[in-house]
């Protein structure tokens, strides 16, 4: 399929809905919502998009893989119904328009589609993110946590002059954004999708922080080898981030922070063994939703 996007629908219970919204966050979903469906048990409707580029049948044939796996842990209800259907470009910023509201993060954010007004809640940051591109809205659990993380590191900054930070795999934009809005004086987006790319840049246009986020495709290897960073974000999958740790921890400045999310809980062992092969430790734990957030220092 070409053009446009799918939309992966899958009939969840209380007990797997984290589970699958897990499995799709895995595949690189660019979004997901979650809707209650009567019934007795009722059940949960999770659809979560994709680029229409995206395989389709691989896709679906790990999902009915995963399903069937939860099924034989005990889960009741774990094969559920699948559909697929394809979403017009043109009806993905009407669909997404129902679902996307206003999110306070922290104490100091609020994340907004461009076409809320307001009123916001007062003395918070308005980081106004469209999801039609890429991941990350703020709503998944992930980004929240990043976020909170990136808040605290923010308030406690001792100098005079903001902190510098670099985004590993923008998405949206939103960590760069935010990092920014709260006082950073300078940010350095990178990301290996051009989409991505271009998403945040069109994300960035809103926001009069616009001359202090620089956004580069490329990986860590897009930097100048010389740059170091106060606080480096890295909400990735675990799969991504677990090989990234000794070179991530070469970007950071002394007394540096390393903000990561995207790992299952379960994933937990795995990310502190990975950890070993780098001079990172671990400084703060977060969980929230089935997802870590961890923030650590050379």
């Amino acid at each position: 399929m070409t053009g446009g996007y799918i939309e992966v629908n899958a009939v969840a219970t209380g007990e797997t809905e984290e589970a699958l919204c897990g499995f799709f966050f895995d595949e690189e979903a660019l979004g997901l919502v979650t809707e209650d469906l009567p019934g007795d048990p009722p059940g949960v409707l999770v659809r979560a998009s994709f680029g229409g580029t995206v395989p389709v049948d691989p896709l679906i044939e790990r999902l009915r893989r995963y399903q069937d796996s939860l099924a034989a842990l005990g889960f009741s209800g774990a094969v559920g119904r699948i559909e697929v259907r394809p979403i017009p470009l043109e009806d993905w910023g009407r669909n997404w328009k129902k679902h996307f509201k206003p999110l306070p993060v922290g104490t100091r954010l609020v994340i907004a589609p461009p076409w809320e007004h307001g009123p916001f809640p007062e003395g918070r940051l308005v980081i106004r993110i469209d999801p039609a591109m890429a991941f990350g809205t703020g709503h998944h659990a992930t980004t929240r946590m990043c976020l909170e993380a990136l808040e605290e590191f923010m308030d406690r900054w001792p100098g005079s002059e903001g902190p510098t930070v670099l985004d590993v795999g923008t998405g949206t934009g939103i960590l760069a954004i935010a990092a920014a809005a709260l006082g950073a004086r300078r940010v350095v987006a990178i990301d290996t999708d051009p989409e991505a790319c271009d998403a945040a840049g069109k994300n960035l246009t809103r926001h009069d922080c616009v001359n202090r986020v620089h956004i580069l495709s490329g990986g860590l290897e897009a930097l100048a080898p010389d740059l170091r960073f106060n606080v480096v974000l890295a909400n990735l999958d675990t799969k991504t981030l677990c090989p990234l740790f000794p070179a991530l921890a070469t970007v950071l400045a002394p007394r540096g922070r390393l903000i990561t999310g995207g790992i299952p809980v379960e994933d937990g062992e795995k990310v502190t063994a990975a950890l070993g092969n780098s001079a990172l430790r671990i400084l703060a734990r977060r969980a929230e939703e089935g997802w870590l957030c961890l923030t650590l220092a050379a």
